[in-house]
């Protein structure tokens, strides 16, 4: 097993997606078939403490400061050094523990050093993601079992979550982010870490005069947040024609930095009728599975509402097969349920709530395999 995996060390970002999940998986179901019920238990058992123990890891700077070695050891008296009173021993217990399950690595009697795993947690994109699933996704996963009990497990709840049950506050998640500024940081951080696939490599624009006339919108990009992908899609395509429009909320629109000359900024709520007639592309990232059929439909009939002779609507979501998803899209799909009511769609799904607003998949173009994350060109009937 050693050598299959040998060439593998240190290159899991050079391996197409596909490839590189298959081969986890069958490792992983190789190392579960295995399994006596001990293990089974005692991996259940271990699942809920490595989070907090690696939180702790976040807390002490151990990551940093072992990646910062660049090869190097530390040892337990240097953290004792970095957090006066600490207890020598407690803290090698919390080390080799780390050590066990490989987020860093052991070389010596109370020494350790940087792995992988460890360089990976030592970046502050993976340490803020770490923190919103300590702080914000396990206790919202603690309180799921019994939020789905008291609402006879019901798809639609009357806008209570098991977000809702796992802290005193009557806020949806996002206003109650914006209330907790370090919260919402964290969360910006787990939403920054780059994945596979880019949606640009299945969506061929087209720089043609004749595809859009100066003064009509090319691109709406409908909750497009401070403007990434308008800006990314300016760079790519300098020579669109038409606007390119990215449209957010106005406190959104007001904190972005600078647009890019080319680019318009506009304040919109997607709740209200599109103000912005005719386009040749709006463009829905990741804004649906945000919420139920119900809220959905209304941010689609406004949409298709808008749309002139030849407007396409580009929805950038996973689109899950109707079986056989992968465990990391079934988990983001209940995770959407327990802190937001919403939902990651199958086939079938999108076919239906797009079916109810008027509106048709031309065709889907996929550009992660595995996850399914998608482009749905869509059409009016």
């Amino acid at each position: 097993m050693t050598s299959i995996m040998s060439p593998l060390n240190g290159t899991a970002s050079h391996i197409d997606e596909r490839s590189r999940l298959k081969l986890q998986d069958n490792l992983r179901g190789a190392a579960e078939n295995m399994e006596t019920p001990n293990d089974t238990m005692l991996r259940l058992f271990n699942a809920g403490l490595e989070v907090s123990v690696a939180k702790v890891g976040v807390d002490l700077g151990l990551f940093k400061a072992l990646a910062a070695t660049e090869g190097g050891s530390l040892g337990v008296e240097d953290f004792v050094a970095k957090q006066p009173g600490a207890d020598p021993m407690l803290l090698e217990r919390l080390f080799r523990y780390l050590a066990s399950v490989r987020m860093i690595t052991e070389t010596g009697k109370g020494l350790y050093a940087a792995n992988q795993v460890t360089v990976t947690l030592a970046d502050d994109s993976i340490e803020g993601s770490l923190q919103y699933i300590f702080n914000i996704g396990n206790p919202v996963y603690q309180s799921l079992p019994s939020f789905l009990q008291s609402t006879n497990f019901q798809t639609t709840t009357g806008g209570k979550y098991a977000w809702h049950d796992s802290r005193p506050t009557d806020l949806d998640f996002f206003p109650w982010a914006k209330q907790n500024p370090t919260q919402l940081a964290h969360f910006q951080k787990l939403m920054s870490v780059p994945r596979d696939g880019d949606w640009f490599d299945v969506v061929p624009f087209s720089s043609d005069p004749a595809a859009c006339a100066p003064t009509q919108a090319y691109f709406v990009d409908i909750g497009g947040n401070i403007g990434h992908q308008c800006r990314r899609l300016k760079a790519k395509y300098p020579s669109l024609p038409g606007r390119i429009i990215c449209q957010d909320l106005p406190e959104t629109i007001s904190s972005a930095p600078p647009m890019v000359e080319g680019v318009e900024m506009m304040a919109y709520d997607f709740f209200t009728p599109q103000p912005v007639a005719g386009a040749k592309y709006y463009y829905l990232r990741t804004v649906l599975h945000d919420w139920a059929d119900e809220q959905a439909e209304v941010i689609l009939r406004n949409t298709a509402a808008a749309m002139g002779e030849g407007s396409r609507i580009l929805i950038d979501e996973m689109v899950l097969p109707n079986t056989g998803v992968h465990w990391w899209s079934a988990c983001l799909d209940l995770h959407m349920y327990a802190m937001l009511g919403a939902m990651e769609r199958t086939v079938d799904q999108w076919e239906a709530l797009l079916g109810r607003c008027g509106l048709r998949v031309v065709e889907t173009r996929t550009y992660m395999p595995v996850m399914r994350n998608s482009v749905m060109v869509v059409e009016k009937k």
